[in-house]
């Protein structure tokens, strides 16, 4: 999800898609971190969220997807750890002090872990830092593995912390550090695959397949709004952090990005190289609550016949504010790393 993942120009398609999955993220937050009275009917507003909102965890896949896919042939460079952490750290300790200034109540271990960077409150922060590190350890491994024996490590990676849990309740199931780590390497693995021995065949499985798993997301968020009453388990395929179901639907789409034609589009570069930061500030937990349910207050508008587009227009704004700010902290350290360096 960071800007600094390959040195060299890129075509924009795998970028547009970067751009893309950060929309879903918004989206799903603005359904699943907004407070709503309780709803008594299936409104066409109300499925039309569940719709948009379906495809955050869908982008988080394809975030570490796409990094397996670019850095398994890169050499691992330790000032591309230091940026993720600069950018992480720094936005923590903007958070916090902004938080602060509105008055906004702060656990105290909230602010602990904002003045460590080793320790941030994003989750996916936290994972993608210890993927990164372990980059060097997954590209000897694949180096050395033949095509077959890393297709049987994927699988049964998938197996154990995909499919399985999908389908039975594991103590797998509950996430942490370990079955985060182990779910991001599968991505990276499966990223990695894609590059290395990809083929014309493998593509069009790969797209049929995420067709299919699209249309089952889709088809048990309608079956689940009748029957069951828990909104956690009306959304268990699609937000299930590792649904088989999702990733099966991540290596689609990103299949079906990685062979459109896009030429470069220096814009969306630009805005897909702050989509890491975008995720850092919006989904920062000291001010979640505050920014879903005191600012943009979703329940206000659910009954709307403009719901759905307040949704749209409200994600795209938090994108914005959030790419801009990104952008300004960037251009201010380009500029001290010159001073630095005269």
């Amino acid at each position: 999800m960071n800007k600094g993942d390959i040195v060299t120009q890129r075509q924009s398609n795998i970028e547009l898609l970067r751009v893309i999955s950060m929309f879903w993220v918004l989206l799903g937050h603005y359904y699943v971190l907004s407070e709503y009275s309780t709803v008594d009917t299936i409104s066409f507003n109300w499925i039309g969220m569940q719709f948009l909102g379906a495809w955050s965890k869908v982008a988080v896949d394809i975030f570490v997807i796409i990094t397996g896919y670019f850095l398994v042939n890169q050499n691992f460079r330790w000032n591309k750890v230091l940026k993720l952490l600069s950018c992480t750290y720094f936005w923590g300790i903007a958070v916090l002090i902004f938080a602060l200034c509105l008055g906004i109540s702060v656990k105290t271990d909230y602010i602990y872990k904002s003045l460590f960077p080793l320790t941030p409150l994003n989750w996916f922060a936290r994972s993608y830092l210890l993927l990164y590190i372990s980059i060097p350890l997954f590209n000897k491994l694949i180096v050395k593995v033949n095509q077959i024996q890393l297709g049987l490590i994927i699988v049964g990676l998938t197996t154990l912390f995909y499919t399985i849990p999908t389908l039975i309740s594991t103590f797998i199931s509950g996430g942490g550090y370990l079955t985060s780590y182990f779910t991001f390497a599968t991505m990276y693995m499966i990223g990695a695959y894609i590059q290395k021995y990809g083929n014309f065949k493998l593509d069009k499985i790969s797209i049929y397949v995420g067709i299919a798993s699209f249309f089952l997301i889709i088809g048990s968020i309608i079956w689940n709004d009748y029957h069951i009453s828990a909104q956690v388990d009306i959304m268990y395929l699609a937000h299930k952090g590792n649904s088989i179901v999702g990733l099966l639907a991540a290596i689609g789409i990103f299949t079906f990005f990685k062979n459109l034609t896009c030429k470069y589009n220096r814009w969306i570069n630009i805005l897909a190289s702050t989509t890491f930061a975008v995720y850092l500030i919006h989904n920062n937990p000291i001010i979640s609550d505050w920014l879903w349910n005191t600012v943009v207050c979703a329940d206000k508008y659910l009954e709307s016949s403009f719901f759905l587009l307040h949704m749209l227009g409200v994600t795209t704004l938090i994108f914005g504010v959030c790419a801009i700010l990104e952008l300004i902290r960037l251009r201010i350290a380009k500029y001290y790393n010159n001073i630095m360096l005269r």
